[in-house]
Order: structure tokens, then sequence, then C-alpha cells
């Protein structure tokens, strides 16, 4: 009795989910002559087969076929996607409240921190706005990015040394493992003053480390449930339940650095002024234009940790490796560092940004 109970029940979640898949498709079957163009999909499973272990290649092919704009179907979704610079800026930048609505994926729930970030909220929302502005004001502004010019060009004097020692004893080193580290502590340092990692094995620095990396993994990882909404409940891969851990344990690291920061300006005891990031934040408590709770500020450091160390590091980890795949292009950027610099001579941020320091000119 009880296996038959058991065989029926299953039947019918079975049932009651292909009826909403079938239904699903159905829908987007009837607009489909409004989409643009794209490759024919399977039934349920739509064109995910077609993009297989190197989604970017296929598709760029792909693009070749069917044109700069094409459709296509990831299990339930609907998925536009572009590939020319032209269409890119019309969405982009033309079209951009129109737009700006984006889809959350499962993995983002973790904490609600889609609730809280400025990556994630509505351009138009209230609080989004306020997100930017602080942005704007306290960490991206031409003043404080100048102030904080020292702490890059330190922790970028901290890699070289690292580099040129683990060359001068002829040893393998990870350069992605350590411009990881690098751009974190950059990051730490203009935020609240201290470094969270080092490129020497330390045990805190590498739970730390781990924490980071596992958000980014998770994040950037392909979920089913966001391709069939349906089974987000049951979280098939596990991937929302380790981005919750994840993301607990940074807010709690971030929340116990508030949590200092603001006993020791209570203290007044050998209390040093920091001016950076989050002691802006602190100082502006009670400006109704520009205060943020404490829950907010632990989502927008969590926002500019992610988002900053994940861009910068893979972006010169992929030019290190393509550069040392290709040495007569190393060659020709070495020649032409030397021409516009000159030889053994520090890279400043104004050879790379001549306008760097002429914001008080704007």
């Amino acid at each position: 009795m009880e296996y038959q109970t058991l065989v029926l029940g299953t039947t019918f979640v079975s049932a009651t989910i292909l009826i909403f898949i079938f239904r699903k498709l159905y829908q987007t079957q009837n607009n489909s002559t409004k989409l643009p163009p794209g490759p024919h999909p399977l039934p349920i499973l739509g064109n995910i087969l077609e993009l297989g272990k190197n989604p970017h290649k296929t598709l760029t092919k792909l693009s070749q076929i069917y044109g700069p704009i094409m459709t296509l179907k990831l299990g339930t979704i609907t998925t536009i996607v572009i590939s020319s610079p032209q269409l890119a800026k019309q969405v982009l930048h033309e079209n951009s409240q129109i737009f700006s609505n984006r889809t959350i994926p499962h993995a983002v729930y973790a904490t609600e921190h889609n609730k809280f970030s400025m990556s994630w909220l509505h351009p138009l929302t209230t609080s989004w706005k306020k997100l930017r502005r602080v942005c704007a004001t306290k960490v991206f502004s031409p003043k404080h990015l100048d102030s904080t010019k020292v702490i890059r060009q330190q922790k970028l004097k901290e890699l070289l040394d690292y580099v040129n020692e683990k060359c001068n004893k002829g040893e393998v080193f990870d350069i992605g493992k350590a411009v990881f580290i690098t751009t974190l502590n950059s990051i730490s340092n203009t935020l609240f003053s201290k470094d969270l990692s080092h490129i020497t094995h330390d045990e805190k620095s590498q739970e730390f480390k781990n924490i980071v990396w596992g958000i980014m993994e998770e994040v950037g990882r392909p979920n089913i449930s966001d391709f069939f909404p349906i089974l987000r409940p049951l979280d098939p891969q596990g991937l929302y339940g380790r981005m919750t851990n994840h993301m607990k344990k940074l807010c709690e690291i971030f929340d116990g650095i508030i949590e200092d920061r603001i006993c020791s300006r209570a203290s007044k005891v050998d209390y040093e002024v920091c001016n950076d990031v989050l002691d802006s934040l602190l100082n502006n408590i009670g400006d109704t234009n520009s205060e943020l709770s404490r829950n907010e500020m632990v989502h927008l450091l969590m926002d500019l940790f992610v988002g900053g160390i994940d861009t910068s590091s893979n972006t010169i980890e992929w030019i290190m490796a393509e550069l040392l795949h290709h040495p007569e292009k190393l060659t020709k950027a070495k020649k032409e560092l030397c021409e516009a610099i000159g030889k053994d001579e520090t890279i400043e941020e104004s050879h790379i940004f001549p306008t760097y320091l002429s914001y008080k000119q704007l």
C-alpha cells in the first residue's frame, strides 16, 4: 500500500512538472514570431545541449549563422544573445532603463543579498539610487581615488617583489593566486585599511580566499534551477546551500570589521582616523541623503569585493596567459613600455590614465 502511494505521488509530481514546462513552451512558441531568429530548440531542454563545454565559442559560431542578435531557449528561459558592439550600445547605453531589470540567479538569493545589492536592484528604485550615490561620492570619486593611490602602489610593489623573489630562486608560482590576493588587499585597504589575505601561506587568509573564490565559482556555475525555476525548492545541485554558507561567512567577517571600527571610534583610545571608505560611511550616519544601514553597508562591501576582485584578477591572469603563449606579443609590449615610460621605471597610474590627476580642472 505504501509502495502504491509512493508511485502515485511520484507520478503526480512528475505530471505536474511536465504540464508546467509544456505550458511555458507553448506560451513561448506563440510569441516566437516577435523574437529574433535562432536555432530550433528541443522540447523541454531548449538549446542547452548546443552550448557544450565552451559556450563563448558556440555563441560565436551561432552568431555567424543567425546574426548579431539571436534567440536561445535555455530550459524555460528565453535568452536574447547580442554579439555586436553597435547593438550592445543600443541596449546598454541608449535604452538602459528598458533593459536594466536583470534576471536574478537562484544563488544570489542567499542571505537575501539581491534585496540590498546594487548589482541586482532595479536602477529606478530608491535603494539603488542611494547606493549609487554613495559609491559615486565615497568610493569612486576622483578625489578619493587620488588619496588611495599610495595603497595601490604599495600592493603592486609587494606583488613585484614576490614575483622577483620567485624568479631569482627559479621557483614556480601561481600568478592567478598572486594577482587575486594583490587585488583583494588593494580593495580591502581602500575600504577599511587592512589586508585580508597574504601571498604566502596563512590559514586565516586562505580561509577568506576560499570564501570569496567559492562565491565567484557558485555565481558563475550553470544552475539547472535557473533554467527550470520549478526545481528551485529542491536545489538539485546543492548550489544554493553552498552559496548561503559562503555568503553567511562573508557577512560575518564584514559585520565584524564594522563592529570593531564602531567600537574603536566610540572608545577614542588609540584610535587613528583612517579616512577610508568605512570611515566615510560611518561619518555620514544621520545624513538622510547618504546614510546606509549596517546591513546595507555589509552587502555593499560584498558587492565591491566580489565584483572588483573577480573581474580584475581574471583579466590580468588571462592577459598573462596569452602573452606567454604569444612571446612575440610579449616582446612588443615590453618594447612599447620602454619607449613610453623608460627602462626599469615604475609604472604609475598617470601613465595609464593621463587625466587621472587632473580632476580639479574638470
